[in-house]
Protein backbone atom coordinates (compact mmCIF):
# COMPACT_ATOMS: atom_id res chain seq x y z
CA UNK A 1 0.00 0.00 0.00
CA UNK A 2 1.35 3.47 0.71
CA UNK A 3 4.06 4.15 -1.74
CA UNK A 4 3.83 0.62 -2.93
CA UNK A 5 3.62 1.31 -6.63
CA UNK A 6 7.19 2.00 -7.55
CA UNK A 7 8.85 2.56 -10.87
CA UNK A 8 12.42 2.80 -11.96
CA UNK A 9 12.41 5.77 -14.33
CA UNK A 10 14.89 4.20 -16.71
CA UNK A 11 12.86 1.06 -17.27
CA UNK A 12 9.15 1.59 -17.98
CA UNK A 13 8.56 -2.15 -17.90
CA UNK A 14 9.01 -2.27 -14.14
CA UNK A 15 5.45 -1.20 -13.37
CA UNK A 16 3.70 -3.84 -11.32
CA UNK A 17 1.50 -4.73 -8.45
CA UNK A 18 1.60 -3.46 -4.96
CA UNK A 19 1.24 -5.66 -1.91
CA UNK A 20 -2.46 -5.18 -1.50
CA UNK A 21 -3.76 -5.86 1.98
CA UNK A 22 -6.15 -8.74 1.56
CA UNK A 23 -7.54 -10.86 4.32
CA UNK A 24 -9.63 -8.10 5.88
CA UNK A 25 -12.75 -9.84 4.65
CA UNK A 26 -11.97 -12.53 7.21
CA UNK A 27 -13.37 -10.32 9.96
CA UNK A 28 -16.56 -11.64 11.41
CA UNK A 29 -19.52 -9.39 11.95
CA UNK A 30 -21.15 -8.29 15.13
CA UNK A 31 -23.55 -5.88 16.77
CA UNK A 32 -23.59 -2.41 15.24
CA UNK A 33 -26.17 -0.97 17.53
CA UNK A 34 -23.50 0.94 19.42
CA UNK A 35 -22.65 3.56 16.87
CA UNK A 36 -21.32 6.00 19.40
CA UNK A 37 -17.75 7.21 19.57
CA UNK A 38 -15.54 7.21 22.63
CA UNK A 39 -16.10 10.27 24.74
CA UNK A 40 -14.21 13.17 23.21
CA UNK A 41 -12.81 11.11 20.35
CA UNK A 42 -15.52 10.31 17.85
CA UNK A 43 -14.55 12.64 15.07
CA UNK A 44 -17.11 14.26 12.79
CA UNK A 45 -20.41 12.49 12.60
CA UNK A 46 -19.72 10.16 15.50
CA UNK A 47 -22.44 9.27 17.93
CA UNK A 48 -22.69 9.68 21.65
CA UNK A 49 -20.96 8.00 24.54
CA UNK A 50 -20.86 4.32 25.31
CA UNK A 51 -24.06 2.80 26.72
CA UNK A 52 -24.33 3.15 30.46
CA UNK A 53 -24.31 -0.08 32.36
CA UNK A 54 -24.02 -2.13 29.21
CA UNK A 55 -20.55 -3.47 29.83
CA UNK A 56 -18.88 -1.28 27.21
CA UNK A 57 -18.77 -1.41 23.45
CA UNK A 58 -19.63 -4.11 20.97
CA UNK A 59 -22.43 -5.86 22.84
CA UNK A 60 -20.24 -7.55 25.45
CA UNK A 61 -22.25 -6.48 28.46
CA UNK A 62 -23.43 -10.03 29.12
CA UNK A 63 -19.85 -11.22 29.59
CA UNK A 64 -19.49 -9.46 32.91
CA UNK A 65 -19.92 -11.96 35.67
CA UNK A 66 -18.93 -14.84 33.39
CA UNK A 67 -15.18 -14.53 33.98
CA UNK A 68 -14.58 -12.41 30.85
CA UNK A 69 -13.53 -8.78 30.99
CA UNK A 70 -16.16 -6.59 29.31
CA UNK A 71 -14.96 -4.34 26.52
CA UNK A 72 -14.34 -0.97 28.20
CA UNK A 73 -15.89 2.30 27.14
CA UNK A 74 -13.60 3.97 24.64
CA UNK A 75 -12.85 0.78 22.68
CA UNK A 76 -14.67 0.17 19.40
CA UNK A 77 -14.47 -3.45 18.32
CA UNK A 78 -12.64 -4.17 15.07
CA UNK A 79 -13.96 -7.73 15.01
CA UNK A 80 -17.69 -7.46 15.40
CA UNK A 81 -19.96 -5.09 13.61
CA UNK A 82 -23.51 -6.26 12.98
CA UNK A 83 -25.57 -9.24 13.93
CA UNK A 84 -26.86 -11.95 11.67
CA UNK A 85 -25.22 -14.47 9.41
CA UNK A 86 -25.27 -12.08 6.44
CA UNK A 87 -24.14 -8.55 7.32
CA UNK A 88 -25.14 -5.79 4.94
CA UNK A 89 -22.62 -4.39 2.48
CA UNK A 90 -21.88 -1.31 4.55
CA UNK A 91 -20.96 -3.43 7.56
CA UNK A 92 -18.87 -5.72 5.41
CA UNK A 93 -16.83 -3.11 3.54
CA UNK A 94 -17.00 0.06 5.64
CA UNK A 95 -18.26 -0.66 9.18
CA UNK A 96 -19.37 2.39 11.19
CA UNK A 97 -19.40 4.47 8.03
CA UNK A 98 -20.02 8.20 8.45
CA UNK A 99 -20.09 10.90 5.77
CA UNK A 100 -18.42 13.65 7.77
CA UNK A 101 -15.17 12.09 8.91
CA UNK A 102 -11.54 12.04 7.80
CA UNK A 103 -11.68 8.52 6.37
CA UNK A 104 -14.49 9.47 3.99
CA UNK A 105 -12.89 12.78 3.01
CA UNK A 106 -9.40 11.37 2.32
CA UNK A 107 -10.95 8.51 0.32
CA UNK A 108 -12.87 10.96 -1.87
CA UNK A 109 -9.74 13.06 -2.37
CA UNK A 110 -7.79 9.96 -3.44
CA UNK A 111 -10.47 9.07 -6.01
CA UNK A 112 -10.50 12.62 -7.37
CA UNK A 113 -6.71 12.70 -7.59
CA UNK A 114 -6.63 9.48 -9.63
CA UNK A 115 -9.12 10.99 -12.07
CA UNK A 116 -6.98 14.14 -12.28
CA UNK A 117 -3.86 12.03 -12.88
CA UNK A 118 -5.62 10.21 -15.72
CA UNK A 119 -6.66 13.50 -17.30
CA UNK A 120 -3.13 14.87 -16.98
CA UNK A 121 -1.69 11.65 -18.40
CA UNK A 122 -4.08 11.72 -21.35
CA UNK A 123 -3.51 15.39 -22.20
CA UNK A 124 0.12 15.99 -21.26
CA UNK A 125 1.98 12.66 -21.28
CA UNK A 126 1.53 9.15 -22.68
CA UNK A 127 -2.13 8.47 -21.88
CA UNK A 128 -4.59 7.77 -19.07
CA UNK A 129 -3.84 4.03 -19.36
CA UNK A 130 -0.39 2.87 -20.39
CA UNK A 131 0.61 -0.63 -21.40
CA UNK A 132 3.32 -1.00 -18.77
CA UNK A 133 1.06 -0.14 -15.83
CA UNK A 134 -0.96 -3.24 -14.99
CA UNK A 135 -2.72 -1.37 -12.16
CA UNK A 136 -4.79 0.42 -14.78
CA UNK A 137 -3.46 3.97 -14.82
CA UNK A 138 -1.08 6.48 -16.40
CA UNK A 139 2.71 6.29 -16.71
CA UNK A 140 5.45 7.24 -14.24
CA UNK A 141 6.13 10.67 -15.71
CA UNK A 142 2.54 11.63 -14.96
CA UNK A 143 2.98 10.72 -11.30
CA UNK A 144 6.33 12.48 -11.13
CA UNK A 145 4.60 15.61 -12.46
CA UNK A 146 1.75 15.21 -9.95
CA UNK A 147 4.01 14.99 -6.88
CA UNK A 148 5.10 11.39 -6.43
CA UNK A 149 7.94 10.59 -4.07
CA UNK A 150 11.15 10.99 -6.08
CA UNK A 151 14.39 11.66 -4.23
CA UNK A 152 16.15 13.89 -6.81
CA UNK A 153 13.20 16.29 -6.68
CA UNK A 154 13.05 16.16 -2.87
CA UNK A 155 16.76 16.96 -2.65
CA UNK A 156 16.07 19.81 -5.06
CA UNK A 157 13.75 21.40 -2.48
CA UNK A 158 10.39 19.83 -3.33
CA UNK A 159 9.83 18.53 0.19
CA UNK A 160 6.06 18.37 -0.29
CA UNK A 161 6.77 15.06 -2.05
CA UNK A 162 7.14 13.46 1.38
CA UNK A 163 3.37 13.87 1.84
CA UNK A 164 1.68 14.11 -1.57
CA UNK A 165 2.15 10.41 -2.47
CA UNK A 166 -0.51 9.60 0.17
CA UNK A 167 -3.26 10.93 -2.12
CA UNK A 168 -1.84 9.50 -5.37
CA UNK A 169 -2.33 5.95 -6.64
CA UNK A 170 -0.85 4.06 -9.55
CA UNK A 171 -4.14 2.99 -11.09
CA UNK A 172 -7.68 1.79 -10.54
CA UNK A 173 -6.69 -1.56 -9.00
CA UNK A 174 -4.14 0.08 -6.73
CA UNK A 175 -6.70 2.60 -5.47
CA UNK A 176 -9.45 0.01 -5.07
CA UNK A 177 -7.34 -2.32 -2.93
CA UNK A 178 -6.15 0.53 -0.71
CA UNK A 179 -9.66 1.93 -0.32
CA UNK A 180 -10.96 -1.49 0.67
CA UNK A 181 -8.53 -1.73 3.56
CA UNK A 182 -8.79 1.95 4.47
CA UNK A 183 -12.59 1.84 4.71
CA UNK A 184 -12.63 -1.56 6.42
CA UNK A 185 -10.63 -0.35 9.42
CA UNK A 186 -10.37 3.44 9.08
CA UNK A 187 -13.79 4.38 10.44
CA UNK A 188 -13.24 2.16 13.48
CA UNK A 189 -9.74 3.44 14.22
CA UNK A 190 -10.98 7.01 13.85
CA UNK A 191 -13.66 6.35 16.46
CA UNK A 192 -11.18 4.64 18.77
CA UNK A 193 -8.41 7.20 18.71
CA UNK A 194 -10.28 10.41 17.95
CA UNK A 195 -10.23 12.63 14.89
CA UNK A 196 -7.04 14.59 15.55
CA UNK A 197 -4.99 11.60 16.69
CA UNK A 198 -6.16 9.51 13.75
CA UNK A 199 -5.22 12.20 11.20
CA UNK A 200 -1.80 12.67 12.81
CA UNK A 201 -1.17 8.91 12.87
CA UNK A 202 -2.16 8.60 9.20
CA UNK A 203 -0.05 11.52 7.98
CA UNK A 204 3.00 10.91 10.19
CA UNK A 205 3.06 7.23 9.16
CA UNK A 206 2.94 8.31 5.52
CA UNK A 207 5.89 10.63 6.19
CA UNK A 208 7.86 7.78 7.71
CA UNK A 209 7.09 5.61 4.69
CA UNK A 210 8.54 8.31 2.42
CA UNK A 211 11.65 8.60 4.59
CA UNK A 212 12.42 4.89 4.33
CA UNK A 213 11.61 4.83 0.61
CA UNK A 214 14.03 7.71 -0.02
CA UNK A 215 16.76 5.94 1.95
CA UNK A 216 16.32 2.45 0.51
CA UNK A 217 14.84 3.10 -2.95
CA UNK A 218 16.20 6.52 -3.90
CA UNK A 219 15.80 6.17 -7.68
CA UNK A 220 12.17 5.05 -7.73
CA UNK A 221 9.00 7.04 -8.34
CA UNK A 222 6.52 5.93 -5.67
CA UNK A 223 2.87 6.69 -4.99
CA UNK A 224 0.11 5.33 -2.77
CA UNK A 225 -1.34 5.41 0.72
CA UNK A 226 -0.02 1.99 1.68
CA UNK A 227 2.72 3.35 3.93
CA UNK A 228 0.09 5.28 5.89
CA UNK A 229 -2.13 2.19 6.04
CA UNK A 230 0.73 0.03 7.29
CA UNK A 231 1.21 2.79 9.86
CA UNK A 232 -2.36 2.30 11.06
CA UNK A 233 -1.58 -1.38 11.61
CA UNK A 234 1.58 -0.45 13.52
CA UNK A 235 -0.35 2.03 15.65
CA UNK A 236 -3.00 -0.60 16.37
CA UNK A 237 -0.28 -2.91 17.68
CA UNK A 238 0.87 -0.10 20.00
CA UNK A 239 -2.74 0.40 21.08
CA UNK A 240 -3.08 -3.29 21.93
CA UNK A 241 0.20 -3.28 23.88
CA UNK A 242 -0.80 -0.27 25.98
CA UNK A 243 -4.31 -1.56 26.69
CA UNK A 244 -3.63 -5.29 26.85
CA UNK A 245 -4.71 -5.61 30.49
CA UNK A 246 -8.01 -3.81 29.89
CA UNK A 247 -9.32 -5.82 26.95
CA UNK A 248 -11.03 -9.23 27.13
CA UNK A 249 -8.90 -12.13 25.96
CA UNK A 250 -11.23 -13.09 23.12
CA UNK A 251 -11.03 -9.56 21.74
CA UNK A 252 -7.33 -8.85 22.02
CA UNK A 253 -6.04 -12.23 20.88
CA UNK A 254 -8.29 -12.34 17.82
CA UNK A 255 -7.37 -8.81 16.79
CA UNK A 256 -3.65 -9.44 17.32
CA UNK A 257 -3.91 -12.62 15.25
CA UNK A 258 -5.65 -10.79 12.40
CA UNK A 259 -3.13 -7.94 12.41
CA UNK A 260 -0.22 -10.39 12.43
CA UNK A 261 -1.67 -12.38 9.53
CA UNK A 262 -2.17 -9.20 7.50
CA UNK A 263 1.46 -8.24 7.99
CA UNK A 264 2.84 -11.71 7.22
CA UNK A 265 0.76 -12.12 4.06
CA UNK A 266 1.68 -8.69 2.72
CA UNK A 267 5.38 -8.93 3.46
CA UNK A 268 5.52 -12.40 1.88
CA UNK A 269 3.75 -11.01 -1.16
CA UNK A 270 6.17 -8.09 -1.14
CA UNK A 271 9.14 -10.44 -1.17
CA UNK A 272 7.89 -11.87 -4.46
CA UNK A 273 7.76 -8.36 -5.90
CA UNK A 274 4.11 -8.83 -6.76
CA UNK A 275 5.21 -10.66 -9.85
CA UNK A 276 7.25 -7.86 -11.43
CA UNK A 277 9.48 -6.50 -8.65
CA UNK A 278 7.72 -3.14 -8.37
CA UNK A 279 6.56 -3.14 -4.76
CA UNK A 280 8.19 -0.54 -2.54
CA UNK A 281 8.71 -2.71 0.53
CA UNK A 282 10.85 -0.02 2.12
CA UNK A 283 7.84 2.32 2.21
CA UNK A 284 5.68 -0.40 3.75
CA UNK A 285 8.27 -1.15 6.40
CA UNK A 286 8.81 2.55 7.10
CA UNK A 287 5.11 3.16 7.54
CA UNK A 288 4.81 0.20 9.89
CA UNK A 289 7.78 1.28 12.04
CA UNK A 290 6.81 4.94 12.27
CA UNK A 291 3.16 4.04 12.87
CA UNK A 292 4.15 1.69 15.67
CA UNK A 293 6.24 4.40 17.33
CA UNK A 294 3.72 7.22 17.00
CA UNK A 295 0.96 4.87 18.14
CA UNK A 296 2.35 5.00 21.68
CA UNK A 297 1.96 8.79 21.59
CA UNK A 298 -1.40 9.16 19.86
CA UNK A 299 -3.68 6.15 20.36
CA UNK A 300 -5.95 6.30 23.37
CA UNK A 301 -5.41 4.75 26.78
CA UNK A 302 -8.56 3.00 27.96
CA UNK A 303 -7.65 3.74 31.58
CA UNK A 304 -6.79 7.42 31.88
CA UNK A 305 -5.31 6.86 35.34
CA UNK A 306 -2.83 4.27 34.08
CA UNK A 307 0.48 5.25 35.75
CA UNK A 308 2.39 4.22 32.64
CA UNK A 309 0.51 6.69 30.44
CA UNK A 310 3.14 9.42 30.57
CA UNK A 311 5.86 6.86 29.91
CA UNK A 312 4.07 5.59 26.79
CA UNK A 313 3.65 9.13 25.45
CA UNK A 314 7.28 9.99 26.08
CA UNK A 315 8.47 6.81 24.37
CA UNK A 316 6.20 7.42 21.38
CA UNK A 317 7.10 11.03 20.67
CA UNK A 318 10.75 10.63 21.60
CA UNK A 319 11.32 7.61 19.35
CA UNK A 320 9.39 9.11 16.40
CA UNK A 321 11.24 12.42 16.54
CA UNK A 322 14.58 10.69 17.14
CA UNK A 323 14.21 8.36 14.16
CA UNK A 324 13.09 11.27 11.97
CA UNK A 325 16.18 13.26 12.97
CA UNK A 326 18.31 10.33 11.87
CA UNK A 327 16.52 9.83 8.55
CA UNK A 328 16.29 13.43 7.33
CA UNK A 329 20.02 14.31 7.38
CA UNK A 330 20.77 11.02 5.63
CA UNK A 331 18.18 11.78 2.94
CA UNK A 332 19.60 15.21 2.15
CA UNK A 333 23.29 14.74 2.91
CA UNK A 334 24.22 11.08 2.52
CA UNK A 335 22.05 9.30 -0.05
CA UNK A 336 22.96 9.84 -3.69
CA UNK A 337 20.45 9.46 -6.47
CA UNK A 338 21.27 8.66 -10.08
CA UNK A 339 18.27 10.51 -11.47
CA UNK A 340 17.43 14.14 -12.03
CA UNK A 341 14.39 16.25 -11.32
Amino acid sequence: RGHCIRHHPRNPSNWGRMSNIHGIHGFSANDDNNNGAPSGGGGWGGGGAAPQGGGGWGGYGDLEGQGEIPIPAGHVSLLKVSGGAFPDLCDLFCPRFRYLCFTTIISVIQVIMLVVCMIVGATKFDGAFVKGNDMGGPGPQTFKFMGAKYLPCIQNGEVYRFVTPIVLHGGILHLASNLFFQCRVGFIFELRWGLTNYILTYVLSGLGASYFSCLMSPDTISVGASGALFGLIGADISYLIMNWAYLPGSEKYQELCIVTCILIINFLFGMTGGGQGSIDNSAHFGGLVFGFLIGFALTNLLQAEDPRGKMWRTIGWGSYVGLSLICLPCIFLVVNSNGYC
